[in-house]
């Protein structure tokens, strides 16, 4: 490898660093962004009387109801919804942060990489089937002390879930590539 090349080299990786770096730490401030959300979600849907908002509306699912209105049991189921969304997407920017931090590190066949990939691809396919769930099962926590007949079942699809579907399946093959590549390189390394 000629000097030229080698500079090129030390110069894209600099670049992959300091991205990776600036990605890193974005990452985690929307890691602390979602938590303080989901917190404010929780207790709003918990203690609305508290907090002088019972009288604000709720619109979920094509549903909309005054937050006072709906009995705590049901509040309740809402928030388990909230506290599992947010679960998911905690689980993916974690991992997506934990992918920077080793290209930052420039690992990027390591074991650590390959599994955070495959991780981040598992959670996004996760999210994106709780996504085309929520709609329905939301639909009917908002209904169900309403009498019979007018409960209802939502389901609708906005496009959100299938972006998650594709780049949880993108995500999760390109894991297993870069596997295969890791594989591939270890075999060439012990053949030489």
């Amino acid at each position: 490898m000629s000097t030229l090349e080698g500079l090129e080299r030390d110069k894209r990786l600099t670049r992959i660093r300091r991205l990776s770096n600036v990605m890193k730490w974005f990452v985690t401030a929307l890691l602390i962004l979602i938590s303080v959300v989901s917190a404010i979600l929780v207790f709003i849907l918990l203690l609305p009387a508290l907090l002088d908002i019972s009288t604000g509306m709720l619109d979920l699912a094509g549903k909309e109801r005054r937050l006072g209105d709906i009995p705590l049991a049901q509040r309740l189921g809402l928030i388990a919804m909230v506290l599992f969304a947010f679960f998911l997407l905690r689980k993916i920017l974690w991992n997506i942060r934990q992918l920077f931090a080793q290209f930052q590190g420039g690992a990027f066949f390591a074991p650590a990489t390959q599994a955070h990939v495959l991780n981040a691809g598992l959670w996004l396919l996760a999210y994106g089937v709780f996504d085309i769930l929520s709609d329905p099962i939301s639909s009917v926590l908002l209904t169900w002390d309403n009498a019979p007949g007018e409960r209802s079942l939502e389901i609708a699809l906005n496009g959100g879930e299938f972006f998650f579907l594709v780049f949880g399946a993108l995500m999760l093959v390109f894991g297993w590539i870069m596997r295969e590549a890791a594989a591939l390189a270890n075999e060439n390394r012990q053949f030489v």
